[in-house]
């Protein structure tokens, strides 16, 4: 290779620019990883909101993670002082401007080259997951990309005095989601709760900022967590119950077995595919969330119970391709 092909190839930089919150973030990571592999070669800089700059760390997405909340942001909207991930006119992903000339006219003038993509919402008839792949050109295989969706969780002393204070085996369950409606019904997870118990096992809860002021319910109550800590503590429980969340697609990256519980969102398109959660889809939901008539607490017990959930029991079966049981 020439002295100008090595300087070239030494001076390429990229640029991911991902503005989605958790559970975005990790159905995109199969792509976000395969960006990564494509440009091996290049200083890349992963740019991402601040909440999720330990977990992009964590993914090795990038030679750099910068957080999207930083001041220097501004940039994007109008501020005059570019960010340094733009330094050296670097090739751009960005799933930030698709939709917004002004600020995919910024980003395109600072780059190389500048691609954009848009972050997946609604219905569909791809898993999320794919779609991210199939926009950058990766490999869109299931059991591929739930591969490449995985997490190895990081030494934790958080998670480590948070386990050492339990009571083996560990229910994990995460009843809230940043949309009510996607929420079963509190009584529902009491039930499953108070199933485990007694079985011997203890029950972890699991609260995002968007169940600020509920109750525990009668558990061990863990709200705001790190997420790099977070990720510690979902890995070793026996069994893990939540709703179509971020806080489930984190669970299933590291690992977690157990259910996901989905109402108004399609389980085909938005389950987890890292991990061995198995979707579990209601039939029937409401403004307020998942009635216990569209998901009874029994059906849901009986589902845990034969993925493994029971003391002792097996690890469950990888999810099917099409989502879970409806009922």
């Amino acid at each position: 290779m020439s002295t100008e092909s090595i300087e070239r190839v030494t001076l390429e930089r990229v640029t991911l620019i991902f503005p989605g919150a958790l559970g975005d973030f990790l159905l995109a990571l199969p792509a976000l990883r395969a960006l990564r592999a494509r440009h091996a070669r290049a200083r890349l800089t992963a740019v991402v909101n601040a909440p999720l700059v330990s977990l992009a760390r964590l993914a090795a997405i990038g030679d750099e993670v910068a957080s999207l909340d930083a001041a220097w942001s501004v940039w994007l909207f109008g501020g005059s002082v570019p960010p340094p991930w733009v330094a050296g006119r670097p090739t751009i992903y960005s799933w930030l401007g698709s939709g917004d000339p002004v600020t995919r006219t910024r980003l395109t003038q600072a780059a190389r080259a500048a691609h954009f993509f848009a972050i997946e919402r609604g219905a569909g008839s791809e898993h999320a997951a794919v779609a991210y792949a199939h926009a950058v050109g990766a490999p869109a295989g299931l059991t591929e990309l739930g591969k490449a969706g995985r997490l190895c969780p990081p030494p934790s002393p958080v998670a480590d005095r948070i386990h050492a204070a339990l009571r083996p085996p560990v229910l994990a369950i995460h009843p809230g989601a940043g949309a009510r409606r996607k929420r079963w019904a509190l009584g529902g997870f009491v039930e499953v709760a108070d199933w485990w118990r007694r079985r011997g096992g203890s029950v972890l809860e699991v609260a995002g900022p968007a169940e600020a002021g509920v109750e525990a319910l009668r558990g061990a109550l863990l709200r705001d967590l790190p997420l790099a800590d977070l990720a510690a503590v979902l890995a070793p429980a026996a069994l893990y119950v939540g709703n179509d969340s971020g806080v489930s697609h984190l669970a299933g990256a590291v690992g977690a077995a157990g259910l996901v519980l989905f109402g108004p969102t399609q389980a085909g398109r938005w389950r987890p595919l890292a991990g061995s959660l198995t979707p579990l889809q209601a039939l029937g939901t409401d403004p307020e969330g998942i009635p216990l008539a569209a998901l009874p607490p029994a059906l849901v017990v009986a589902e845990c119970e034969r993925i493994g959930g029971r003391l002792g029991g097996a690890r469950p079966r990888s999810p099917v391709d099409k989502g879970g049981p409806r009922y």
